[in-house]
């Protein structure tokens, strides 16, 4: 029978409500609703995440594949019939991408014109984001059209289906620089067809035209490419895909996953969702100064009885044991209770989307959740950690 244990229970959920019992039972609520917290937040946090690679993965491809010793190479370079053999590969995709000055009208802007082939539309999310016009890079007439960034559109001020064209300006290859534009230049116009609106970063950052065209105001090769998209079906294996195309290609090539194409941005998050958990552990260190206070506060309240157990040949680590048990109830029962709540209000708010951004502020309508086990395992072991040290405090005084 555990005598400090039953003891334990007494004093937290028995005797006379007092002030003592009051604050040790707030102290529970202190601990519940920090454990409520940590859960609500990283889940929401989780949320956006889930979102941010939604919206990468639309466009990102499942492979790409770039040459190491220079910026562009030759399709004939590599074994393209080989790679698009194997299996799991769908979609074999060129592009082309080069930093160029956009102009439109009195308005420029520096930024990424991509050239992309015509398989692109087809396994690529950009069209599905191209919410003015449409995602069309060439006319009835075969003339060269373009699809611009929702940022880059804003700060160039673009018409789609207007009567402007975009202007791109592009650095001569292989020549030295010269003070004369046209002397430096190619400039070339692409007439708007739709604006995309995808992320930050690619809306900030690419410009869409056909890869043709981009070739010719480039002057590359006619099978000169900058990198190769790589799309598979839906349940094949991306990693042995990786792995085979390594092989074929060997050393002079690199063939990057979706992680690695974003490998900067999801560093960035990664580091934040842990920024946040150790700022709130920092907060919940703090908040544990309850439990160590309301500790204090029953050990100086039952100082009679203290005197009672110690006549009766109670040792001090007997006496010691009462108060410690007692504060590691408090924090497994807030921290338990604090859980199931935090729990069922990301249930509530994953399904039913109670608290809501502003209309047409987002993306998404609601505040995204995702609520990942290892998240509330590392939570839950956090508190009752904190909490079981702030209980050995007060009791170490006892004497």
């Amino acid at each position: 029978m555990n005598i400090p244990l039953i003891i334990s229970k007494r004093y937290l959920f028995g005797g006379k409500r007092n002030l003592v019992n009051i604050i040790t039972k707030i102290s529970i609520f202190g601990v519940a609703g920090m454990t409520a917290a940590l859960i609500i937040i990283l889940s929401v946090f989780n949320g956006f995440d889930m979102v941010v690679r939604g919206l990468m993965n639309q466009v990102d491809p499942d492979l790409k594949i770039e040459s190491i010793r220079g910026k562009t190479f030759l399709v004939d370079s590599i074994q393209k019939q080989q790679i698009i053999a194997l299996d799991g590969v769908r979609h074999f995709v060129e592009n082309i991408e080069e930093t160029a000055l956009f102009q439109y009208e009195k308005h420029q802007n520096i930024s990424v014109l991509k050239g992309v082939d015509s398989n692109y539309v087809a396994c690529n999310g950009v069209a599905e984001n191209t919410f003015v016009g449409s995602f069309m890079l060439n006319d009835d007439n075969n003339q060269p059209m373009c699809v611009i960034g929702s940022d880059i559109a804003g700060k160039l001020q673009v018409m789609v289906n207007g009567f402007h064209y975009l202007q791109i300006y592009v650095p001569i290859r292989n020549e030295r620089i010269s003070l004369v534009p046209e002397e430096a230049f190619h400039r070339s116009m692409a007439m708007p067809s739709g604006i995309f609106h995808i992320h930050q970063d690619y809306d900030s950052k690419f410009v869409y035209v056909p890869i043709n065209f981009a070739r010719e105001l480039l002057n590359y090769a006619p099978n000169e490419v900058s990198s190769i998209e790589i799309y598979c079906n839906d349940n094949a294996q991306q990693d042995n895909i990786a792995s085979k195309i390594r092989t074929i290609l060997g050393d002079n090539f690199t063939v990057k996953d979706r992680y690695q194409q974003q490998d900067l941005l999801y560093k960035i998050m990664k580091s934040e969702k842990l920024s946040i958990f150790v700022m709130l552990m920092f907060i919940f260190i703090i908040a544990s100064f309850n439990i160590i206070g309301a500790l204090t506060m029953l050990i100086i309240d039952k100082k009679g009885d203290i005197e009672t157990l110690s006549h009766l040949g109670a040792d001090n680590n007997f006496i010691r044991k009462i108060f410690v048990n007692t504060g590691r109830l408090i924090t497994i029962i807030g921290s338990v209770s604090g859980m199931i709540f935090g729990i069922v209000l990301c249930l509530i708010q994953k399904h039913f989307g109670v608290i809501e951004f502003p209309e047409g502020s987002f993306i998404i309508d609601s505040y995204p959740v995702d609520i990942r086990y290892w998240d509330i395992v590392v939570s839950l072991a956090a508190v009752i950690l904190i909490g079981f040290v702030a209980s050995i405090i007060p009791a170490r005084r006892i004497k």
